[in-house]
């Protein structure tokens, strides 16, 4: 059997992978220091065809599959790492509102703006006492009429500065309910406050920000699943394989940075690359981000497929992440000081490659769970 990208998948990627470098490498742009911010982004990603990548072409989306995204990400992180993140962070939930959830005309309405990027979407779930296990959730919704009323709050939201939605995760009724809700709010709802952005380490593009629902008002129209819990976990799985494509975008990248610096930089008459202990560094490398990149190329066809991929996912969520950081981190130190330059692509990557490993559940999370995986192995 032959495993090999086709030459359309090739040419998706390729298209992507030089797309991000002519618009958003560092030398291309001035989203340093937030001279712009993702909004400005999107725009760009839209005109390009970058956004609604997963929904079907009848919903105003690019009817790419996973695998297809995947490669589309790896490629856009190649050449902006955070972007490439933030722009599968709006495709995402655009993806989910249009063909997850048994929605209202009035949701339905509003999809072909968000596929186009004209209205930016965000998912509210993370809680200060609540990041890796959803179901700790203490924000609640009441219903009323026919209405919600939300109180509660959230926190580290992607997006949030620029969202005009939100996919807010709630409980029904009270926080100590099981059930968790799904409800789509606006931005200018009443009652909701976004805070200021809080400077996120090395990525001065990204906004996170905290919300705060102060009896906030919505119709029940807007309610987007009533089985939360189950909904976060299927969206996991599409995140399983978005995000390890975007860590292997920016593993390969700082490689090569690395490679063509370490040809050039003469340390004792030689260049640094010719010494066998970076070579074998650099072998070592290489090799774990070319497996990581098949393990996501082999979970997004699986997704493809329709397959179950509950222990691939967090394994391929681990590896990556896991592979990013060590390239990121070894890359660094051979660049020495001019690696840990602010702003520079080595510390924006490194930066970016720490924080993959923590959202989507931390890569402690990921272990435990392969972990009680292989234990129901043993016991059957």
């Amino acid at each position: 059997m032959t495993i090999e990208l086709s030459i359309k998948e090739k040419k998706i990627f390729e298209k992507a992978k030089d797309f991000s470098i002519s618009n958003f490498t560092s030398e291309k742009r001035k989203w340093k220091g937030c001279d712009k911010s993702f909004k400005d982004a999107v725009k760009i990603f839209s005109d390009n065809g970058y956004c609604g990548l997963g929904l079907p072409l009848e919903l105003g989306g690019q009817g790419y599959n996973f695998l297809e995204q995947a490669l589309i990400y790896e490629g856009l992180a190649y050449g902006c790492g955070v972007l490439s993140f933030l722009i599968q962070a709006h495709n995402n939930v655009t993806r989910e509102i249009g063909t997850f959830y048994n929605t209202s005309r009035e949701i339905k309405e509003l999809v072909p703006d968000m596929a186009a990027g004209k209205r930016i979407n965000a998912f509210a779930l993370t809680e200060e006492s609540s990041g890796s296990d959803p179901s700790s959730i203490t924000a609640y919704a009441e219903l009323k009429a026919d209405c919600y009323h939300i109180h509660g709050k959230k926190k580290w939201i992607v997006n949030a500065a620029e969202a005009i939605h939100f996919n807010v995760m709630v409980k029904d009724g009270s926080p100590n309910s099981h059930n968790i809700l799904m409800i789509l709010l606006d931005r200018n709802t009443p009652g909701l406050t976004i805070g200021k952005k809080t400077p996120i380490m090395g990525l001065s593009t990204m906004s996170c920000c905290d919300m705060e629902f102060n009896n906030c008002i919505v119709s029940k129209k807007r309610m987007l699943s009533v089985k939360g819990y189950e909904e976060v976990l299927t969206d996991i799985d599409a995140a399983s394989v978005f995000v390890p494509s975007i860590s292997m975008g920016i593993a390969q990248r700082v490689i090569d940075l690395t490679v063509n610096y370490l040809g050039q930089r003469i340390s004792f008459d030689k260049p640094i690359i010719s010494r066998q202990g970076v070579q074998w560094a650099l072998a070592d490398l290489s090799t774990k981000v070319e497996a990581g990149r098949w393990l996501v190329y082999k979970t997004a066809s699986l997704m493809d497929s329709r397959n179950k991929i509950s222990i691939q996912a967090y394994e391929n969520n681990l590896y990556a992440a896991e592979v990013a950081m060590e390239t990121t981190t070894k890359c660094l130190q051979f660049f020495g000081a001019e690696g840990y330059t602010e702003n520079s692509v080595l510390s924006e990557n490194w930066a970016l490659a720490k924080l993959l490993q923590i959202v989507d559940g931390t890569s402690e999370i990921q272990k435990i769970v392969i972990g009680r995986e292989l234990e129901l192995q043993a016991n059957e």
